[in-house]
């Protein structure tokens, strides 16, 4: 029985297409091209900005509008409905193996990948810090430190190809948008999966795991020492299409897998992978909160109370409220949950338990506050290709010589699709929590759903 539903590349001239030498190399190279102009048109920009001033030039300059109004609220919602699509476009993954082929050419050995940084840790706190600036120093508003991660992130990925022996060890351990791929890619149906594994169980090639091939520059073995025959949730997949090219059978395809696929076998998430959830729910919280002025007038408060008694400026003391005390009094009380529903499990278990459970809640909260976002931003768009740098744009918004664009749609009206959404999900996510520590597993599911609805539902009432 195939373990594939509907596979895209059986469509007509799905194998022509996956056979061309350029894909998807071709494609990176595109998104490179985009990257290197989105730092030039963001450079110099926006740095001696007034905070009021840069609320508007965010969204005129094309360098902010794309990264942080379209790019990663699109990225959610996208790997939500199709998984790690955006790996097979990725310009880092390309910088990357750039990296490694040049390691090579000059006769470096690599160092070997420790243990920690192969479990993902590193990825987690690259998250993490993006948070912390975002907060601390406003990088999605200003242009210029947009441009300046954006080279940080692409020499980062040099530097790592260049000195880990590990093929694409940038993409598997250090690069911060991994975390979320991985754990919200898991829970979408589209996967790179093989058809039929018994197909693969009698393969005499293994063309898709010979190391021998691993180096080629098109049709090599999996360049990310993944097995594809015998994959498993959030294995680390970029979905290069590697192993479809080479594949004799022409046994693995890209579609809708079926819940019985070796992919979505239930399992639970690593530690690194839970610390990510973990993190996740403080920051989708205060995002939804956002959204809604007496709500986000109340999740200030806290951190407005301490930065004015301990005089450090307020977004340092927010990002450290959302990054790591409401997280921390989130699970610490879902944890305790645990133990009055009587489960015995050490803590570590229970709270790996809790955030498998909860993960699709999660998800589905954050593609609310995505929808919001690109509601509002897109319609800048335009505008921002007119005039990139956005200063010319600032300058006739400010004088009213041109009106603002509105929301593309109503912020009630992605919280309605949402709310439907995020119910249904709540429903899903209970049926099919982990056997460890079921009982308190379902309880976190209900408490963070109900959480979730709740904000939401704010927005629906204005």
């Amino acid at each position: 029985m195939s373990q594939l539903r509907w596979d895209v590349l059986r469509l007509p001239g799905a194998r022509w297409l996956l056979a061309r030498a350029w894909l998807p190399v071709g494609l990176q190279a595109v998104a490179l091209v985009v990257l290197g102009a989105l730092v030039v048109n963001g450079w110099g920009v926006g740095q001696d900005a007034t905070p009021a001033r840069l609320l508007t030039l965010r969204k005129t300059n094309l360098t902010t509008l794309f990264v942080w109004g379209l790019f990663w609220p699109g990225l959610v919602v996208l790997t939500l409905l199709v998984g790690r699509v955006w790996c097979t476009v990725c310009p880092l993954e390309l910088m990357s193996r750039g990296g490694g082929w040049l390691g090579r050419r000059l006769g470096l050995a690599g160092l070997a990948v420790p243990p920690w940084l192969r479990a993902g840790w590193a990825a987690v706190l690259g998250y993490g810090v993006l948070q912390l600036f975002v907060a601390g120093v406003a990088l999605h508003r200003v242009p210029h430190f947009t441009s300046l991660m954006l080279l940080a992130l692409g020499g980062l990925a040099v530097v790592a190809g260049v000195a880990l022996r590990e093929p694409r060890a940038f993409c598997a351990t250090l690069c911060p948008v991994a975390p979320l791929l991985g754990v919200y890619g898991r829970f979408t149906p589209v996967q790179l999966e093989v058809r039929d594994a018994a197909v693969c169980a009698s393969c005499a090639s293994r063309d898709c795991v010979r190391a021998e091939h691993r180096a080629r520059f098109d049709r090599r073995s999996c360049p990310s020492l993944l097995q594809p025959h015998a994959r498993g949730p959030s294995d680390g997949c970029v979905l290069c299409l590697q192993c479809a090219k080479v594949c004799p059978t022409a046994n693995v395809g890209f579609g809708v897998a079926a819940a019985t696929a070796t992919v979505r076998r239930p399992a639970l998430l690593r530690p690194a992978e839970a610390a990510f959830v973990a993190i996740a729910a403080g920051f989708v919280i205060r995002e939804l909160m956002l959204e809604v002025k007496w709500l986000e007038r109340l999740f200030a408060a806290v951190p407005t109370a301490i930065s004015t008694a301990v005089h450090v400026g307020f977004g340092w003391i927010e990002a450290l409220w959302f990054l790591v005390l409401v997280p921390a009094a989130l699970w610490g009380l879902l944890v305790l949950l645990g133990r009055v529903l009587r489960d015995r499990g050490g803590a570590g278990r229970l709270l790996l338990a809790l955030t498998t459970a909860a993960a699709p809640v999660i998800v589905v909260a954050h593609m609310a506050k995505s929808l919001a976002k690109l509601g509002g931003w897109a319609g800048f768009l335009p505008l921002a290709l007119r005039d990139p740098r956005g200063l010319a744009t600032f300058d006739a918004l400010g004088a009213h010589r041109l009106a603002a664009p509105g929301r593309l749609y109503g912020l009630a009206a992605a919280g309605g699709v949402v709310l439907v959404a995020l119910a249904a999900t709540a429903v899903v996510a209970w049926r099919r929590a982990p056997r460890e520590s079921r009982v308190p597993a379902r309880a976190g599911v209900a408490v963070l759903a109900a959480l979730f609805l709740a904000i939401i539902g704010a927005w629906t009432l204005g």
